[in-house]
């Protein structure tokens, strides 16, 4: 009788890419009012075209006009970083986070990007209309090597390969690394899909220069 040898190996999965979901509970006028809040700064200002294709992104400064409501959610956005994180400090001592908001219609989108001079980036949805489509796309920062050698192949048991897609949820926020490409699929729907942003950045030094508390301020 000849036996037959089964190759097994050990899996090693090394050097992952976290993408942390997490749904706070912040109750139910939370979104109601951070949307009212938004949609009163779009009225005003004209906003940014950066990696957006079509609507409408505000100015990198949301907690000088959204309230209470967006130092509630920028403290959680740090505190889901900082469990996240190793390294010295914790909290507003350890990080700097520069948070926007966007409103999209139908049709709009985001390019691929990255952000670069950044630790942490955040996705938070307020609202999301009525229609399909309109993924978050995290991209595979691997790609396309593996892809270009053989589109029909994928290693197993090592999770994701090419890319992943969210769908977003009113009261999800989705943490993952900046130096992650990422964009937005176009929406289709009626009505707004409004979402806020964050790029969160590691302090420089354990003491904050004055530069850095300026740019806080």
């Amino acid at each position: 009788m000849v036996s037959v040898s089964v190759a097994r190996g050990k899996l090693q999965r090394l050097f992952a890419t976290p993408v942390i979901t997490d749904e706070p509970k912040f109750g139910d006028r939370f979104n109601a009012d951070l949307e009212a809040a938004i949609l009163a700064e779009r009225s005003r200002s004209a906003g940014y075209q950066m990696s957006n294709r079509g609507g409408w992104q505000s100015e990198h400064n949301l907690s000088a006009w959204a309230g209470a409501a967006a130092t509630r959610l920028i403290d959680h956005a740090l505190m889901l970083a900082d469990a996240h994180t190793e390294g010295p400090m914790s909290g507003r001592g350890r990080w700097r986070c520069e948070s926007w908001a966007n409103v999209n219609g139908n049709g709009d989108f985001s390019m691929p990007h990255v952000h670069s001079g950044t630790f942490w980036s955040v996705v938070y949805y307020v609202s999301i209309g009525e229609g399909t489509a309109g993924e978050l796309v995290l991209y595979d920062p691997r790609m396309p090597a593996l892809d270009m050698h053989a589109p029909h192949l994928a290693i197993k048991g090592v999770g994701p390969q090419g890319e992943w897609r969210i769908d977003p949820k009113p009261g999800l926020m989705v943490l993952f690394p900046a130096w992650l490409s990422h964009g937005v699929e176009p929406w289709h729907g009626t009505g707004q899909r409004i979402s806020v942003a964050m790029n969160i950045r590691a302090r420089t030094m354990l003491h904050p220069s004055h530069e850095e508390k300026q740019a806080e301020q």
